[in-house]
C-alpha cells in the first residue's frame, strides 16, 4: 500500500515534466513537418517537358503554335559535382549551318531553380540552332528546372504586320535516373568544342553514306548500260511483237537510270552542302578555341515562386 501511494505520489509530481516534453515532441514533430513542406520540391503540378519534343515559340497576337520552338535533346546530372548539363535545339528553323534565321544574339534565356537557393548557369552556342546548357552549385535534391527561352526576332508578314517571335517554356524535373557520376566537369569552352567535334563527325558520317549512294548508282547506270547492249543486239533476230516489248524493256531501264542519275546529282549536292557547315563548324571552332568568339558569360539562376 504505501509502494502504491509512492507511484501515485511521484506519478502527479511527474505530470508537469510529462506536459513539457510532451508538449516538446509535438513542436518538434510539427516543426519538422513543416520543414519538409518547405523545402521538398514544390513542382508536380506541372508537366516535365519530354526529350526531342518541340515547344513552339508562342506569340502574343496569334495562336498559331507552328514555326520555330525549342526542344529538349539530352541531360545529364551529376550529384558529385552539383552539375546539371542540358542540350537544345532550335526546331522548325534552317538546318543548314550558314543560314541560321534565329541567332544567338536573338534568344534571352531564362532559369528558375525549384526547391533550393539559385545557383550558376551558362548557356553556350554550339554549332547553329545548337544550345548547351550548363548549370552549376545543383544541389542533388533540386525539384526541378524552369527554362523560358524568349525569342526577339521579329518578322514581317505580307501585309507588313510585324509579328513579336515569343517564348517557349520547358521544364525538367529531379529524378534518381537523371544521375550520372561519370559526367565530365569541362568548362564552357570545352563543352563547344567537344559538341562541335560530335557533330562534325555526324556530318562526316552522312557524307560517307552519300558517296555510298553515288557508288551504288553509278554501278546500276553501269549494268543497265550493258542490258541496254544487250537488248539492243538482240532486236535484229525478233519478231514485230518482240521488238515492241524490248523496246519497252530498253525504256524502263533508261527511266531507271535517269531516277540513279538524280540520286547521284541529289547525294552530290548534299556532300557540298555538308562539307561547307563541316567548313563553317572548323572555323567556329578554332574562334571559340583561340578566343575571338566570346561565348555568353555565366549568369544567376532565379528561384521559382508560386
Amino acid at each position: 500500500m504505501k509502494r502504491l501511494k509512492e507511484l501515485w505520489s511521484w506519478w502527479r509530481e511527474s505530470a508537469r515534466r510529462r506536459r513539457i516534453i510532451g508538449l516538446g515532441l509535438f513542436i518538434l514533430i510539427c516543426g519538422g513537418l513543416l520543414g519538409s513542406i518547405k523545402f521538398a520540391p514544390t513542382f508536380a503540378n506541372v508537366d516535365e517537358t519530354p526529350l526531342n519534343s518541340a515547344v513552339s515559340f508562342s506569340t502574343s497576337n496569334t495562336d498559331d503554335s507552328s514555326g520555330p520552338g525549342v526542344a529538349l535533346t539530352a541531360r545529364q546530372y551529376s550529384s558529385k559535382t552539383q552539375r546539371l548539363v542540358m542540350q537544345f535545339h532550335i526546331t522548325g528553323d534552317s538546318d543548314d549551318a550558314t543560314d541560321a534565321s534565329i541567332l544567338p544574339s536573338d534568344l534571352d534565356w531564362h532559369i528558375k531553380t525549384v526547391g533550393q537557393e539559385s545557383a550558376s548557369y551558362q548557356v553556350v552556342p554550339t554549332t547553329t540552332n545548337h544550345y548547351v546548357l550548363i548549370v552549376d552549385h545543383l544541389d542533388d535534391n533540386f525539384g526541378a528546372i524552369q527554362i523560358t527561352v524568349e525569342n526577339r526576332d521579329k518578322t514581317v508578314g505580307a501585309n507588313g504586320k510585324i509579328t513579336k517571335g515569343g517564348s517557349a517554356q520547358l521544364v525538367l524535373k529531379n529524378h534518381p535516373s537523371l544521375d550520372n557520376h561519370n559526367l565530365e566537369k569541362l568548362s564552357a569552352k570545352q563543352y563547344a568544342i567537344t559538341v562541335i567535334n560530335k557533330e562534325i563527325e555526324k556530318q562526316q558520317q552522312k557524307i560517307k553514306q552519300n558517296k555510298q549512294v553515288i557508288q551504288v548508282a553509278q554501278a546500276a547506270i553501269k549494268t543497265d548500260n550493258q542490258k541496254i547492249t544487250m537488248r539492243q543486239k538482240d532486236l535484229k533476230y525478233e519478231t514485230d511483237s518482240q521488238r515492241q516489248d524490248t523496246l519497252s524493256g530498253i525504256s524502263d531501264i533508261r527511266s531507271d537510270q535517269d531516277t540513279q542519275r538524280t540520286n547521284i546529282s541529289e547525294a552530290q549536292k548534299d556532300i557540298k552542302k555538308r562539307q561547307t557547315e563541316i567548313s563553317y563548324m572548323q572555323k567556329k571552332q578554332t574562334a571559340i578555341n583561340d578566343g575571338r568568339y566570346q561565348l555568353p558569360k555565366p549568369g544567376k539562376t532565379q528561384i521559382y515562386q508560386k
